[in-house]
């Protein structure tokens, strides 16, 4: 006879919270989550004189620990993962990108069991937006590993109800001019190095081996925006700004390259200019900065 589960595991009771080091003390409203530790079984090669294969045979091999988290973040959220993506802490509202990254500890209350993973890093992050839509967030996060505890024990913490933002709240500038558009994507790509085992089933470091930044929107392919069609190799600084109660958070491209993208017709509708933009160094100015000003 089946055993009926006596206490469903919903979704919707579940929590997350994150902080420098244990315990979590940062709470967040999520979408979704697939953080883990998914350790491999590995077993032994060989001819043994049937096609049959033996549990005694196999060990436990590596663990790479770790997942995706997206949330549709308020200007708070923001505040505390703007370091750990860039990797600067924040001097006043400025947030630099620097050479390594800072780790963190989260927490995960499934219900059943909570779960905690140590030591974290943000291998990418994608803000994106469309209209009509609040601006996500998509966290990769490379983590070293897994502990699972009772039910219970994951702290008393409150979330911080504020609006998020708005894809109205945006105004992006490109080529010194502002310039409409129907959606945006922002990704910040750290390189992690994921699988550095050596002689160990788990990692214990993931540092970043490269950065890469894109930027990409359409804006409608009308005579205002044929500028941005072939543009010099050079490109051109831009900026993606947000602004809402108060709140506002500034992302501040160098150079934003632009490879030439022909806008194509696809039906009746309006034509859209395709920009897959990599922002880059210019001279001392820096890829990317932030400013983000989280009290209203």
């Amino acid at each position: 006879m089946t055993t009926p589960a006596t206490t469903p595991s919903m979704g919707y009771l579940a929590k997350l919270a994150t902080s420098a080091s244990t315990p979590a003390t940062q709470p967040f409203a999520f979408i979704s989550e697939s953080m883990g530790k998914r350790q491999a079984i590995v077993e032994r090669e060989g001819i043994k004189g049937t096609r049959s294969h033996y549990t005694e045979d196999t060990r436990l091999g590596n663990a790479p620990t770790g997942g995706q988290l997206v949330l549709e973040p308020t200007p708070e959220d923001l505040a505390i993962w703007f370091p750990r993506i860039l990797g600067a802490a924040a001097v006043g509202t400025s947030f630099a990108l620097a050479e390594t990254l800072p780790s963190f500890f989260m927490a995960i209350d499934r219900v059943a069991k909570v779960h905690t993973y140590p030591k974290n890093w943000v291998n990418t992050a994608t803000f994106s937006c469309s209209e009509g839509q609040p601006m996500k967030l998509s966290l990769d996060i490379v983590g070293t590993d897994e502990t699972e505890g009772a039910a219970g024990t994951f702290p008393s913490l409150t979330l911080a109800l504020t609006q998020p933002y708005m894809f109205s709240d945006m105004e992006i500038t490109l080529n010194a001019i502002k310039r409409e558009c129907k959606e945006f994507t922002l990704t910040i790509d750290n390189h992690l190095h994921k699988d550095r085992f050596f002689n160990s089933t788990t990692i214990y470091a993931a540092p970043a081996e490269d950065r890469t930044i894109t930027l990409s929107c359409q804006p409608p392919y009308a005579a205002e925006n044929v500028d941005l069609y072939r543009q010099a190799l050079a490109g051109a600084a831009g900026s993606l700004v947000l602004t809402n109660a108060g709140y506002s958070t500034t992302f501040t491209f160098g150079m934003l390259q632009v490879p030439p993208e022909a806008p194509n017709v696809n039906g009746k509708g309006e034509l859209m200019l395709p920009l897959n933009m990599v922002a880059r160094k210019n001279g001392s100015t820096m890829e990317l900065a932030v400013t983000h000003d989280s009290t209203p």
